[in-house]
């Protein structure tokens, strides 16, 4: 029986409470959930809501003995030591945690929620003890925090609704005449063509199976890095491209009819609607900032026969222009940056668009675009800030060799499932041989 029972006891672990030692005579544990019961008039069965896990709460009970087996001298001495530490908060006011080592429990982290010391004439050199201990969590508290890619939204938003102001104000003030009518029209239906062939480019099968999970998808994207659908079908992409091409259609005919009778209302609640059609288009949003980037570039000012008429030009080719660019500020809070070099590297892309519209509105003396825009590019620095502080930096890494991807992960990372991530970040031929020098997030 000794034999068979000396591994139990061997293995217990000797208890104390903040490094205070004691013998244990015996323990509780009471776990469970937290619920709340209702009670409803007229029913004989009640609702049980379950509120999570309860704390863990561990009774123990025990003694101090005088030169104890667990190695601790005077039993006075012992005494004041747990009272003491009983007693003593923790490193701050707010926390009463501590160290238990239980028997069989091990190590845990609890607050002490009450204590006993009892003496009898009758024990001499012993203390009893009882303990109620919970389990201890951490902590939490309300914190404040700015919702980054939400304020990047109403900036959005905000940028629009100047966007157009400053419009109907500058076209307004022209004479609807013929010619001027017919210029607007003209310019209208050229960045309508623009769209459409972009999103015929992003809507074009080739482009939008990188979407899709494998090497061929891998191959074929050169833009899309986060964006992997795996139940979505070639059928499914189909229907999905002719949908975008459609809507792009749509919105064009809108803005060309709203242009064809200077409604500049309406152009400009078009061209947001174009816009969005073709930001959503694009299967990713770095594909989607691309895209923006492309139209907003292809979209200029030209000198035309006579002042009036390049005036009237030059101010729908800029309203059209500040709508490409905050649809492309706005596809940054969709986007997923890998790593903090990913997200910094993204920022000069919508940064560079930004601030040429805002100095074109300064030039032009629209305040409330410059203002907008202003704070648009704010509001996507912060959020790309925030977003790339939180992830791993990348840098230089050399092998002796080339190593399959599988290998690398857990050489790196110890572990193996970040194989896909690498295979796009490292970006090899074969997966199995991968280069010798690439970069890599550092954890």
């Amino acid at each position: 029986m000794g034999a068979i029972l000396r591994p139990f006891f061997s293995s217990l672990q000797t208890a104390s409470w903040r490094g205070v030692p004691f013998a244990v005579t015996g323990s509780t544990v009471k776990v469970g959930r937290r619920v709340a019961l209702h009670e409803y008039p007229y029913r004989d069965d009640v609702w049980v809501e379950d509120l999570g896990r309860a704390g863990r709460r561990i009774s123990v009970t025990g003694f101090l003995l005088q030169d104890a087996a667990y190695g601790a001298g005077d039993v006075i001495a012992q005494r004041a030591a747990m009272i003491a530490a009983c007693e003593t908060p923790g490193e701050t006011p707010e926390d009463g945690t501590g160290e238990l080592v239980h028997p069989t429990l091990g190590r845990l982290t609890a607050s002490l929620l009450d204590f006993e010391c009892e003496e009898r004439s009758g024990r001499g050199r012993s203390f009893e003890l009882r303990f109620t201990f919970i389990e201890a969590g951490t902590e939490q508290f309300p914190s404040l925090a700015i919702a980054t890619q939400a304020q990047t939204g109403l900036s959005v938003v905000a940028a629009y609704a100047a966007i157009a102001q400053d419009f109907a104000n500058r076209l307004g003030a022209l004479l609807r005449t013929p010619p001027i009518v017919g210029e607007i029209e003209r310019t209208a239906r050229a960045f309508v063509v623009d769209a459409q062939a972009i999103t015929q480019r992003a809507t074009s099968l080739v482009a939008m199976v990188a979407t899709l999970r494998g090497n061929y998808g891998r191959f074929v994207g050169e833009f899309t890095a986060t964006i992997r659908n795996a139940s979505t079908t070639i059928e499914q992409l189909t229907g999905a491209g002719a949908q975008a091409r459609e809507a792009v259609t749509q919105s064009g005919h809108a803005l060309i009819a709203a242009a064809s009778v200077a409604d500049y209302a309406r152009m400009s609640a078009a061209t947001q609607s174009l816009v969005t059609a073709v930001q959503h288009a694009n299967p990713d949003p770095n594909q989607a900032i691309q895209s923006l980037a492309s139209l907003q570039a292809q979209t200029l000012t030209q000198v035309r026969a006579n002042d009036a008429l390049t005036a009237a030009h030059a101010g729908l080719t800029a309203m059209l222009r500040r709508v490409a660019v905050a649809a492309l500020a706005d596809s940054t809070r969709d986007y997923a940056p890998t790593s903090y070099d990913d997200a910094q590297a993204l920022r000069p892309t919508v940064c560079d668009a930004l601030d040429t519209e805002i100095v074109s509105a300064a030039d032009a003396g629209d305040d409330a675009t410059f203002e907008a825009l202003g704070a648009l590019e704010t509001a996507v620095v912060l959020d790309l800030t925030t977003r790339g502080e939180s992830l791993a930096t990348m840098r230089d890494v050399a092998m002796g060799a080339s190593l399959p991807v599988l290998v690398l992960a857990q050489r790196l990372y110890q572990d193996v499932s970040r194989h896909d991530a690498l295979v796009q970040q490292i970006g090899p031929i074969n997966p199995a041989f991968a280069p010798a020098a690439f970069r890599a997030p550092v954890s």
